[in-house]
């Protein structure tokens, strides 16, 4: 209780200051969307983009040197995510580890061990990790720390599976029976050689498709809603927020 007075305190402390110098124009070139948003969504996006700056422990590593302008590049990202969400700021993320390029991990499938190279990595109660230069690679469609976030979010209820916390039962149920289709879908029209609007990583795993679904829901939306109308309004539950209409504007 103490604990959650002081943040509180802090943090209405932290937003009676202007927003640093550079800070909005840095954000409305990282966000697609930042000019579309009216007044207030904009307002509450420079908010939380500065209590989630501000909150997190930012490390470099393999020689990296983390400056403010990374820090507003990856934090508008997670705060273009909480557009429709109040009071949280992703906080069981307490750490940020950025490498300057895609990164090695030692890996096991199985019994059969491995080295893959990683853009991103999501551990439960643990850090978000990001490859700098796949944070700033323009791919459409391709959101490194939406993705890793969004893994963030599933582990939420203790278990990485592609099932988030929504609001209701229904709800839960609904996005369980939606996703299960689309995951055996996407699996068969890969086999037979059919295009995807996903990219295919989604079919490897439902926690991936969790996590395409969540950059396709923020970087391509209207796309998203044409080719998979359920799953997207799965995620308008999720996030509360309905981004086709940023589109439209």
């Amino acid at each position: 209780m103490v604990f959650n007075w002081w943040k509180r305190r802090s943090r209405k402390r932290l937003l009676r200051r202007p927003v640093p110098k550079d800070w909005e124009s840095i954000a409305a070139n990282a966000i697609p969307w930042f000019d579309a948003w009216d007044n207030g969504t904009r307002g509450k996006f420079l908010n939380d983009l500065r209590i989630f700056v501000a909150e997190k422990a930012w490390e470099g590593c393999d020689g990296l040197e983390v400056n403010d302008d990374m820090k507003v590049v990856v934090g508008a990202q997670a705060a273009m995510m909480l557009a429709g969400v109040e009071d949280y700021y992703f906080d069981g993320v307490r750490t940020i580890l950025l490498y300057p390029r895609p990164f090695w991990r030692k890996t096991r499938h199985g019994l059969i061990v491995g080295d893959d190279v990683l853009s991103g990595e999501a551990w439960h109660r643990g850090p978000i990790v990001l490859s700098w230069s796949d944070v700033i690679e323009d791919w459409e469609g391709h959101n490194v720390v939406v993705h890793e976030l969004a893994h963030h979010l599933d582990g939420l209820d203790g278990d990485i599976s592609g099932v988030p916390i929504l609001g209701n039962r229904v709800a839960q149920e609904r996005w369980e029976e939606i996703a299960a289709r689309t995951f055996r879908q996407l699996n068969d029209d890969l086999a037979a050689g059919r295009e995807t609007f996903l990219d295919p990583y989604a079919a490897t795993h439902r926690a991936e498709l969790l996590a395409v679904a969540c950059e396709s829901f923020f970087e391509l939306p209207v796309e998203l809603k044409d080719h998979h109308d359920d799953l997207f309004a799965c995620l308008v539950d999720l996030f509360q927020i309905d981004p086709s209409r940023w589109a439209d504007r």
